[in-house]
């Protein structure tokens, strides 16, 4: 009895293997779908890379001279460097010590802020020496003038020899009174620097410079007198000779018109001189190019500057360089809008491409995936933000509005010969599409489909336990949701 027993119990439990066997094989053999809908929308394409954010340009500064660096990122990962120097009519004394640093790295600054000074006094004096050396030569002119102006009078006048004369001799006695006159005021400025030389304490430079300046000027005057003295004798002796002629009128006027033309001369001269003396003070002190931020101070107050860069800064506007696939290129322009986002800050900002790429990055060289190094100057600056902080770019390149699309895995074949597989009471058909617009995520649909029909987008093989997603040409496997905007370009449409 009990031998029975076994034996339908075993035959029972094969049985029911037998059906879980069978049932189990045909429902795993049954093929399931992978399926989106038809939606309308806007499909955008664009370009999205990640980089850093850097100074737009840095300044290296040194009294009498600044080199300016500008980032212009399209030759290496990081961006490259273009150097563009510009230097001053000479450079600081080696004697020269340093004045006054009222700067501190970190500390932002404006254009035109006064960084360091050196020691002064020496230029100082040099300008007001030349500004005074200006005021003489311009006065001389007017003298130049005044005498010609005399001369021309003298002419025009000459009724007689008699009348000549007198005007002569009436000239002579004035330029005689006016060279005693200046030879008091000459022996008067010997005096005064005597004095000065002798003083205890010693006077200072800037002193002993403006009493010599008096002497010249006295001198000057006191020449300039006797000259007029020469020509009054002369102007004497002309008048008594009775045969005064046009040609010597002629001469006089000559000479008259000279003596401007020599005055004029001295002028520029002089300002010239002045000229160079406010520059060799000019290089006495550094000032900021532009606003920005010091990042380096290499001089100390009391000590000589060095001979390289004594404070170094960069500017307030910073760029982001980022690194573009190869493909991506093309779709670039200059002056396109960028949105920016800086990680660390979590905020977004607007950019524009300022540069394109001309070569590929040196870090890419040798490996599989080329980059291509793209500048971008940002619109504002959000607070916090320091050149090196990490950031992501997105440029927007095609945008197709409120139009059919569907996951780009959805599409099969290549244009114009694209197919849809649509469902249709549970059975997939092949439907002839024209695509417009298409990313990695989404493709527009021209013709061929409308809104709210289900679109195969891959299927899942049971026996292989395997997901295989649509795509141009096949299954392809990319992945896609419906309007968003990824990278990878534009497929041509239908």
């Amino acid at each position: 009895m009990k031998r029975w027993l076994v034996l339908a119990l075993v035959v029972v439990l094969a049985g029911g293997g037998w059906w879980f066997l069978s049932h189990r094989s045909s429902a795993t053999t049954a093929t399931q779908y992978l399926t989106s809908t038809v939606k309308q929308g806007d499909v955008t394409a664009s370009i999205a890379a990640t980089g850093s954010v850097g100074s737009a340009s840095t300044y290296s500064l040194a009294f009498g001279q600044t080199t300016s660096t500008t980032s212009t990122g399209t030759s290496s990962a990081q961006g490259s460097s273009a150097s563009n120097a510009s230097s001053g009519s000479g450079s600081s004394t080696s004697s020269a010590t340093v004045a006054t640093v009222p700067v501190v790295v970190g500390q932002h600054v404006v254009q035109g802020q006064v960084l360091a000074t050196e020691d002064r006094s020496s230029t100082s004096a040099s300008v007001l020496s030349a500004r005074a050396s200006v005021a003489s030569a311009q006065a001389q002119v007017q003298v130049a003038r005044a005498n010609l102006v005399s001369t021309q009078a003298k002419i025009s006048s000459q009724s007689s020899a008699s009348t000549q004369l007198a005007s002569a001799q009436a000239q002579l006695a004035a330029d005689q009174a006016q060279l005693a006159v200046d030879q008091q005021r000459l022996s008067s400025a010997k005096a005064q620097l005597a004095k000065d030389q002798a003083a205890v304490p010693a006077a200072p430079s800037s002193v002993i410079a403006a009493d010599k300046l008096a002497i010249a000027q006295a001198q000057q005057a006191v020449a300039r007198d006797n000259a007029s003295i020469a020509n009054d004798k002369t102007a004497i002796t002309s008048a008594k000779d009775t045969s005064v002629t046009s040609s010597a009128n002629a001469a006089q006027l000559a000479q008259a018109r000279a003596a401007v033309t020599q005055a004029q001369n001295q002028v520029t001269t002089a300002r010239s001189q002045l000229a160079t003396a406010v520059s060799a003070a000019a290089q006495t002190t550094i000032t900021a190019p532009v606003a920005g931020v010091i990042t380096a101070v290499n001089v100390t107050v009391g000590e000589a500057p060095p001979s390289s860069a004594a404070i170094t800064m960069r500017s307030d506007s910073l760029t982001v360089v980022v690194q573009v696939a190869e493909q991506d290129v093309p779709n670039l322009k200059v002056g396109q809008t960028a949105q920016v986002t800086v990680t660390a800050l979590s905020q977004t900002v607007p950019a524009k491409v300022t540069a394109l790429p001309t070569s590929a990055s040196t870090s890419s060289t040798g490996s599989g995936a080329v980059t291509f190094p793209l500048s971008l100057a940002l619109s504002s600056n959000p607070a916090g933000i320091i050149p090196g902080m990490t950031a992501s770019i997105a440029i927007v390149t095609a945008t197709a509005k409120n139009v059919l699309y569907v996951p780009s895995t959805a599409i099969q074949g290549t244009s114009p010969d694209n197919t849809v597989q649509v469902m249709a009471n549970g059975t997939p058909q092949s439907m002839p599409v024209s695509i417009g617009l298409s990313t990695n995520s989404s493709t527009e649909i021209i013709s061929g489909l409308q809104a709210g029909q289900t679109v195969v987008t891959g299927v899942v093989n049971p026996t292989a336990a395997t997901t295989t997603t649509g795509g141009t040409g096949g299954f392809s496997g990319r992945t896609g949701l419906g309007g968003n905007s990824f990278p990878g370009g534009t497929r041509p449409g239908g």
